[in-house]
């Protein structure tokens, strides 16, 4: 028999026992990962796909395999870390195909006498897909998982900015920790956003928590009070440590236009006595 036809009579065996397989792997991975029981269904029929990959590479050629195992990777990768699978788990499948589809196709050779070299032949296929296809696996499982703490770091990164209403009129951004310029930029955006959404008339910006504060983040405070102003909300700036003082005093920066309070309550009790006197 040709070593095409061995080929195709390999890739029809693997074929009809392909859900067969795919159910040896997922007993294997169930019994050293029973966590993965949960999500069992839905990877059984991610392995019978890749099964019938691996069996197809025997009468492909090798750019076709590549493209197949890529669109199986970048498929399947995501869906597993969609379904929070572990991607040391999920790696550590791949030598079980090796095992498994191995110990068939030493099979098929002794049944055709193969020789060492065309043995290795077929088996040089199998290795370089499961190689192939780890990496492809890997990529967008990888990725999935970067964008997901993307995501929660911008979230938390937000929650830094905490613009809260304390009335009908007055609202406070109240900082704690050092301010550098993705959060001084952040801390405009959110302020304007948020006053113009609560239609306050005052805002107050807290720094009693910011250890220190450089020109740029300076800028930003005087831009942001001018922003204000040209939407109709008087700013004011309270809790400003001596730390905070001796380095606007050192740089030179003017903040004598600032209306600055020495406590956030000493700023509220200002606005509300002032709206007083104007209701007398």
């Amino acid at each position: 028999m040709s070593n095409e036809k061995v080929y195709e009579e390999f890739c029809s065996l693997v074929l009809k026992k392909s859900s067969e397989l795919a159910q040896e792997v997922t007993d294997i991975q169930t019994k050293k990962y029973p966590e993965m029981q949960s999500i069992s269904n839905d990877l059984l029929t991610m392995r019978e796909e890749l099964v019938n990959l691996f069996a197809k590479s025997f009468v492909l050629g090798h750019d076709e395999r590549k493209k197949n195992f890529k669109a199986w990777g970048k498929k399947a990768g995501t869906q597993c870390a969609t379904l929070n699978a572990s991607l040391e788990e999920m790696l550590n499948e791949f030598p079980e195909y090796r095992t498994i589809l191995g110990d068939l196709l030493k099979s098929h050779a002794k049944k055709h006498n193969m020789t060492i070299d065309e043995f290795y032949n077929m088996l040089n296929i199998l290795e370089t897909d499961i190689g192939e296809v780890t990496c492809y696996f890997s990529l967008p499982f990888v990725d999935y998982q970067a964008d997901q703490l993307r995501n929660s770091k911008e979230a938390l990164f937000e929650l830094s900015v905490p613009v809260i209403p304390i009335s009908d009129e007055i609202a406070v951004l109240p900082l704690v920790g050092d301010i550098d310029t993705s959060r001084a930029k952040l801390m405009l955006e959110k302020a304007l956003e948020k006053s113009a959404q609560l239609k306050v008339n005052y805002f107050i910006l807290d720094l009693s928590g910011v250890p220190i504060i450089d020109t740029y983040v300076a800028q930003i405070i005087f831009q942001l009070i001018d922003s204000l102003e040209l939407i109709g909300v008087e700013a004011k700036v309270t809790g400003m440590t001596p730390d905070i003082v001796q380095t606007v005093v050192n740089l030179g920066i003017d903040f004598q236009k600032i209306q600055t309070y020495s406590s956030l309550k000493q700023a509220v009790n200002t606005i509300k006595g002032n709206n007083t006197q104007r209701t007398v």
